[in-house]
């Protein structure tokens, strides 16, 4: 009887024994995943403000291209009419006023354009392809390379601040081949590929060692934003080859 008692003793000790520890383990399990839960929602409100300051950004960037591009338009080729029109007048001449008269005409269309241009919110309000088409008109009327765009069927970025972020990263990689790839021709190409938009910009530029501006703050800040938006950028390029650079935008 004896022995039947301290076993069952036994017995009772080691299920609360077994008991304690699944409890314990229990407890830390819950800690455990409570810890991963709390750390999760940090990383996704950090990646959130991440974006959204990211986001704030471009449209800076933007606003701040576009008014530098206005106040360009309006000393070389307003300003320039204006000069004309006032040197014509400053000596009447009834053979002078048709031309008078067009060049009164041409800064007027000129101004309308850039009043268009300085819509801030165009990139919100226009397609991607509307934004492209856009700015590389622009390129094209200063004369110093020229423009070709591909557009093949609707592609359209997952929301409107991601065309923000794309739109930004386009202006980034046209300025640059205009200032450093002594380039006589600009190609971009938009599509729509396996769920995705496809933009690539090529230039027959004087090109450059990808490995050698790999971390430039440039190319870093361009990989940061597609990133932040879920798609990849590539960039291709040698000495003597030109450049091509692709981007794999999630489309809507």
């Amino acid at each position: 009887m004896e022995t039947s008692s301290n076993e069952i003793i036994i017995a009772f000790l080691f299920g609360s024994l077994m008991l304690a520890l699944v409890g314990a383990f229990m407890f830390v399990m819950v800690i455990f995943y409570q810890k991963r839960k709390i750390k999760s929602i940090e990383d996704r409100q950090r990646l959130i403000a991440q974006y959204e300051q990211a986001v704030l950004k471009a449209k800076v960037e933007i606003r701040e291209e576009t008014l530098k591009y206005v106040g360009q338009e309006l000393h070389d080729n307003v300003g320039q009419l204006l000069s004309l029109i006032k040197l014509y007048l400053s000596r009447p001449d009834t053979k002078q006023k048709t031309d008078v008269k067009q060049l009164i005409d041409q800064a007027i269309t000129d101004i309308r354009s850039l009043s268009h241009d300085l819509n801030i919110n165009r990139v919100e309000q226009y397609s991607l392809s509307d934004f492209i088409a856009q700015e590389l008109n622009k390129v094209h009327k200063t004369g110093i390379v020229k423009t070709a765009f591909d557009n093949e069927g609707h592609c359209e970025p997952v929301n409107v601040q991601s065309r923000v972020m794309i739109s930004r990263i386009f202006q980034e990689c046209i300025n640059n081949i205009i200032k450093h790839a002594e380039a006589k021709h600009i190609f971009v190409k938009l599509a729509a590929e396996k769920g995705s938009c496809i933009l690539s910009i090529a230039d027959d530029g004087i090109g450059f060692e990808t490995n050698t501006v790999q971390n430039g703050s440039g190319l870093v800040n361009m990989h940061d934003r597609m990133k932040l938006i879920g798609g990849d950028i590539q960039v291709v390029s040698s000495l003597g080859n030109g450049t091509n650079i692709t981007l794999r935008i999630p489309q809507g």
